[in-house]
């Protein structure tokens, strides 16, 4: 059936988000359970302010900018009112993509995040809970709990260590979070992506409870299981997929139940689906 679209009817939500270097300049768009809208930013590759790129970027740190966070507006662009930032020292940022060094943007629900390429929603929950899947820079690559006010740490963690290290990994700084599960390079793995919870009962009951990832250099799907209270075990779930794989992961109808269909720049860019 086609839909016709009013193109008068559009209303920009939230704009002039800075991204000097024209990349980690956005990441995913999702409506949670709570009926807001989640948007995830990267820190744009370099300082807005001219002062460093890749791991010297430390614009996420800057409440006071709309980079290196993950949104939550309401359908009309409104501020929810349990976001974490409202008090005499925040403002709107969705106009300017900022404000007052030293005030906060509304706007944002969690911080600290380098390249939030992926989120992932979880169809299994009554509330509104999710995965932050967030690329890293020489080393980790992590997944986060997406938690309201929540700081991630980057640029001075990349994954539960200190930026660049893997082996510097104790007293995280005061306030930060350390992600739920990580991984780093050595594999050859080394750019995470695509993510979805299997929904409970489309697949045989092993799957139940089980999150798939993905990684776009070492094009591999993974199975990511809990094994107890913050304790994850990794499997293989599809390898030899490509280069440049997997980028996003989604659960969709098929055959009278549901599959997980994904988008890859492999063979020329295509849509995939295993059942």
């Amino acid at each position: 059936e086609n839909n016709i679209v009013d193109l008068s009817s559009e209303v920009v939500l939230v704009d002039n988000i800075p991204s000097p270097a024209g990349n980690h300049n956005g990441g995913d768009l999702h409506f949670g359970k709570d009926g807001y809208l989640y948007v995830s930013v990267g820190d744009g590759g370099c300082d807005y302010a001219g002062t460093g790129c890749a791991g010297a970027n430390d614009a996420a740190r800057d409440h006071h900018v709309l980079v290196g966070k993950v949104l939550r507006i309401t359908r009309d662009g409104g501020i929810p009112a349990t976001n974490p930032f409202q008090g005499v020292d925040s403002a709107r940022c969705s106009s300017t993509g900022r404000t007052a060094p030293g005030n906060k943007c509304r706007e944002t629900f969690a911080w600290g995040l380098r390249n939030p390429f992926r989120m992932a929603f979880d169809p299994n929950s009554s509330s509104t809970r999710f995965y932050i899947n967030d690329v890293g820079q020489n080393a980790w690559e992590e997944i986060d709990l997406g938690q309201p006010g929540a700081d991630y740490g980057w640029n001075l963690r990349e994954g539960h260590c200190t930026n660049g290290s893997s082996t510097v990994c104790d007293n995280p700084p005061a306030g930060t979070k350390d992600p739920l599960y990580d991984y780093n390079h050595s594999s050859g793995c080394s750019s995470i992506t695509g993510g979805a919870f299997v929904p409970n009962g489309v697949w045989p009951s092993i799957y139940d409870g089980a999150y798939l990832f993905a990684d776009f250099v070492c094009g591999t799907i993974f199975k990511l299981e809990p094994v107890g209270v913050g304790q994850f075990t990794r499997s293989a779930f599809a390898t030899g997929l490509g280069g440049g794989s997997a980028v996003h992961l989604t659960f969709g109808p098929w055959s009278g139940s549901q599959a997980l269909y994904y988008t890859t720049y492999a063979s020329g860019g295509q849509i995939r689906r295993i059942a």
